[in-house]
């Protein structure tokens, strides 16, 4: 359960919105209305001004990010010098526990992870593919995905093997992406605009 209340004023723009809910949550809207502001605070990449973030009852606004069981992934979340199968395994290495190969290769075949060479030599999709696998093997409480699945292209797969994953793994989902039919995929629909949080379902 995620209920995050966030005040927070960058120059000419107001951040004021309010979040209450848990499973996969979709947060559509257009550039600039608020959407990465948001993400980065339940984060920690950003303070409010005034609120706070609390997951599952714990209130996590004052921790740092590495102590809040959240990981947030953007479109620049990988390490370029890093070859794919050590990318994914720095993951479980964060995450503090061991997987068999066995169990490796079956999530690399789930999100469609057949390729190989350095991060920084992929293509959009590509990196997005490992990096929101990587952020699945830390195994986080809550996973956040900021437009970071638009360049995939059996995007439609992909979200529902996701889906599947977060079944075994247990964690909540929160995305933000600008095709509204992507809500279709979540359990609450909420719309960014101007700051402000509107929920649709």
């Amino acid at each position: 359960m995620l209920d995050v209340v966030a005040l927070k004023k960058l120059g000419n723009f107001t951040l004021n919105a309010e979040l209450h809910d848990q499973g996969i949550v979709c947060i559509t809207g257009p550039n600039g209305s608020g959407k990465s502001t948001f993400l980065n605070i339940i984060a920690g990449f950003i303070k409010p001004d005034r609120g706070n973030v609390k997951l599952f009852g714990e209130d996590v606004t004052r921790l740092p990010p590495e102590k809040r069981g959240i990981v947030l992934i953007t479109q620049e979340s990988y390490i370029p010098s890093m070859k794919v199968d050590d990318h994914l395994y720095f993951g479980v290495k964060l995450g503090g526990y061991q997987i068999t190969d066995k169990e490796m290769e079956e999530l690399k075949n789930l999100f469609s992870i057949n390729f190989t060479g350095r991060m920084k030599e992929l293509s959009l999709g590509q990196r997005e593919r490992v990096s929101i696998l990587t952020a699945i093997l830390r195994r986080p409480r809550l996973l956040l995905i900021d437009e970071a699945m638009a360049n995939i292209s059996d995007k439609e797969k992909f979200i529902k093997n996701l889906i599947e994953v977060r079944k075994s793994f247990g964690f909540d989902l929160l995305f933000t992406t600008q095709d509204i039919s992507d809500a279709n995929y979540a359990d609450h629909h909420y719309v960014m605009n101007n700051g402000s949080l509107m929920k649709r379902f």
